[in-house]
């Protein structure tokens, strides 16, 4: 995962700088040359797009996405467990069926297409919800993988808890 978080901080940061550095040749074409650049306005939307489908899984992955806690952070710590994982369940499904699988289908159904400005290849803009939908699920299996580990390790923890519990009640 430290791989994957590094290169996503690096890619980010990346299409960051060149939508600045756009954005900065759009401003000074448009007002100093008064002639605004034809591919800037185009290149920085599908940035923009690209941006916001791989900076979603980077931050679900270092869990710095939004969250209201209104109502679970009343729950025990296994209710709060169990809603974890719930939730995971239902994030993984929709990034396999809505992320994956559509964002594949909306891709190949762009085939042929050209952008007007660019001329690129439409797929190229739609794939970046396929991709960011793998990436979800990447993250996704890790931390579900980490939510059961706890959930068995507080499963364990309890039985010998009870068990010495028992041991003790019987003893007396």
């Amino acid at each position: 995962m430290k791989i994957l978080n590094k290169t996503l901080e690096i890619l980010l940061g990346v299409v960051v700088a060149v939508m600045v550095a756009g954005c900065f040749w759009q401003v000074f074409t448009r007002f100093v040359l008064n002639s605004p650049s034809k591919y800037t306005e185009e290149l920085l939307r599908y940035l923009l797009i690209w941006m916001t489908m791989l900076g979603v899984p980077y931050a679900y992955g270092k869990d710095s996405h939004l969250s209201i806690n209104l109502v679970t952070r009343s729950f025990s710590e296994k209710g709060m467990l169990m809603t974890k994982i719930g939730i995971e369940v239902l994030i993984l499904f929709l990034s396999v069926f809505v992320m994956i699988a559509g964002g594949w289908i909306v891709t190949m159904n762009s085939s042929g297409q050209i952008s007007p400005a660019l001329h690129m290849p439409m797929e190229l803009y739609y794939l970046c919800v396929p991709i960011g939908g793998v990436m979800m699920v990447v993250y996704c299996i890790n931390r579900l993988w980490g939510f059961v580990k706890e959930w068995k390790k507080g499963a364990s923890t309890a039985d010998v808890g009870m068990s010495g519990n028992q041991g003790q009640k019987e003893g007396k």
